[in-house]
């Protein structure tokens, strides 16, 4: 009987172990997860400024209108730096 109660206990150790460890592994996943989508965010936030900036290129400039070479001029700079 005492037996039969210690090989259980062992089982249930073992299976609380191993979840254990795969909640480790999960964790550790995440973490690099999130890790990975702040650095996405700061990229994604360094693009924006950089169109933000062009747009605000394009209302200081004194024409109403510039022609396409220098558009692509000014972004192509602009995304290069980010």
């Amino acid at each position: 009987m005492t037996d039969n109660l210690l090989q259980k206990l062992e089982e249930k150790m073992m299976s609380l172990l191993t979840e254990l460890e795969t909640l480790r592994n999960e964790s550790h996943r995440i973490k690099q997860e999130n890790s990975a989508l702040r650095t996405e965010q700061a990229n994604h936030a360094k693009k924006l400024q950089g169109l933000v900036s062009l747009l605000d290129a394009l209302e200081g400039t004194n024409s109403p209108l510039m022609n396409t070479h220098e558009l692509e001029s000014l972004a192509k700079e602009e995304f290069a730096t980010a």
